[in-house]
């Protein structure tokens, strides 16, 4: 066993002293109380010579207890603890073990260990250091409950008093926390106790601790090791939808090593993160480009994975062209269109971009600009001249005519948002004014917008509407004439150049 050692001296306080002393008295009544109540038939007690010794000690007068303390081992801390009794403590030594920090008096020759444990009895953890050493070498099993400890010799199997006892420290019920026992779907850890035949489950959340070394606090097992084993259950990953096959479930039936966690290297919480880690990283070494975005595998299937995303028309064709060449797994948490599409623009950029505006990309191909940013240029330009490409070219038009045209064009290249707009930003007299209410009642937008013009422009306008109606549909020699039609209904004489 590793060597104890005090922490220091400290001046006892009356409260501390009064403790002590009341245990002292226990002792003197009943100094057997500190070895393991026998639950096992064994040939030969493990403790009949330290038990031997501590009978001696009932009822033993001041010189015989002063001789019995001189010793070093728990028969001697129980005679030096009794001593205290009728004595006065003026100093303490002090242990911190876990974050706890406890107190004992020195009497005698006893072992610190063994002093803090007869000292410290009533604490179901503290008391095993009484008796570890001969569990440790004899190579028994020990178990300490509220009130007591219990032998059960080379019998791995521990009693139902212990189980009771453990389950209630560890604060579950029926070997669950208390989301598991109400049935919620969690990832959990699930620790098997073999000789016991039980298993504890702490799901994610109520996973703070190691839960091994909770319970092994209060027993000694000489091959805890090979008594318990550790696992994670869970969904790390849930199906968009049943696949023919799934191309990741090697991946998702990952074991863990769990001789870190059983040797109390490694918590909980610590435990499940590492199978987080190895599905992921075993996922992610496959070579096929499933999609896996926010814990939902989505297989290979874009068109479903882009209803999650709800991209704009310009990312959602970026996302195409990225989930039609990955060959690795995609795996992101809070997925974004832009997030993946950021993720891989420096190896397919330029061509998403030539996706978008074919030959006219690397006009688009600014280093400046953040990738959205260069996406939604390109789409909107490439767009535009699509859809601009059967309108007719002006030269120099009349600044009406130049008006209601910028409108017409701005509608059909982003509806009446953008056609909005351009009405919002011009400084308008009140022929402009009137073409401007002409266009909100084209596309059913005056609503609202109604004060901003006179009497005299909304009758204008709705004279003008017809043709501001035509405008957004015409093409060709058609949209010409029509504009024509439009800046005449307006008194101007001034006619259109093509």
């Amino acid at each position: 066993m590793e060597r104890f050692k005090s922490r220091g001296i400290r001046v006892a306080t009356k409260v501390q002293e009064k403790e002590i002393k009341e245990m002292a008295l226990q002792l003197k009544k009943n100094p057997l109380m500190v070895l393991p109540e026998c639950q096992n038939e064994c040939r030969k007690c493990y403790f009949k010579g330290l038990r031997a010794k501590i009978e001696k000690i009932e009822g033993a007068d001041e010189r015989k207890l002063e001789k019995y303390s001189s010793g070093k081992d728990l028969a001697a801390a129980v005679a030096g603890t009794i001593l205290l009794a009728d004595s006065k403590i003026s100093y303490f030594a002090a242990k911190k073990i876990g974050n706890t920090t406890y107190v004992y008096a020195r009497k005698g020759k006893a072992r610190d260990e063994k002093l803090l444990a007869v000292q410290n009895f009533k604490d179901p953890h503290i008391r095993m250091l009484g008796i570890m050493d001969i569990a440790s070498k004899k190579k028994i099993y020990v178990y300490s409950v509220q009130n007591k400890m219990i032998c059960r010799g080379n019998n791995p199997a521990p009693p139902s008093e212990f189980m009771q006892f453990v389950m209630k420290k560890l604060g579950v019920e029926k070997g669950m926390c208390r989301h598991l026992l109400k049935g919620e779907k969690r990832t959990y850890i699930k620790i098997e106790w073999l000789p016991a035949k039980t298993e504890i489950k702490i799901c994610e959340e109520c996973a703070s601790r190691n839960t091994m070394m909770e319970m092994t606090k209060y027993f000694y097992s000489p091959n805890i090791e090979n008594e318990f084993k550790a696992e994670v259950i869970g969904e790390f990953i849930s199906c968009n939808k049943k696949c023919d096959e799934c191309l990741i479930s090697e991946a998702l039936e990952t074991k863990m090593d769990d001789s870190y966690y059983i040797q109390g290297k490694i918590d909980d919480k610590k435990f499940i993160e590492n199978w987080h880690k190895k599905v992921q990283w075993n996922i992610e070494k496959m070579h096929e480009g499933v999609i896996i975005l926010d814990g939902i595998c989505y297989g290979r299937d874009a068109e479903s994975a882009m209803k999650k995303l709800k991209p704009s028309k310009w990312e959602e064709i970026a996302l195409n062209y990225i989930f039609g060449k990955i060959d690795k797994p995609l795996i992101m948490e809070n997925a974004t269109p832009n997030k993946i599409i950021s993720n891989y623009w420096n190896e397919h950029g330029n061509g998403i971009l030539k996706e978008i505006a074919g030959d006219d990309w690397e006009k688009f191909a600014d280093r400046k600009s953040t990738p959205p940013e260069l996406l939604e240029r390109a789409y909107m330009e490439t767009e535009k001249s699509k859809i601009l490409k059967n309108l007719p070219s002006y030269k120099n038009l009349p600044p009406l005519a130049e008006f209601a045209d910028r409108i017409a064009r701005a509608y059909r290249v982003g509806g009446h948002t953008e056609a909005m707009k351009e009405i919002h930003g011009e400084n308008m007299d009140v022929k402009k004014k009137a073409i401007a209410y002409a266009f909100l009642l084209a596309f059913n937008k005056a609503e609202g917008e109604e004060w901003k013009y006179s009497d005299m422009e909304k009758d204008f306008g709705r004279h003008l509407m017809r043709y501001a109606s035509e405008l957004l549909k015409k093409e060709g020699e058609e949209y010409g004439k029509v504009l024509q039609e439009m800046l005449t209904m307006t008194g101007s004489t001034q006619k259109l150049e093509g």
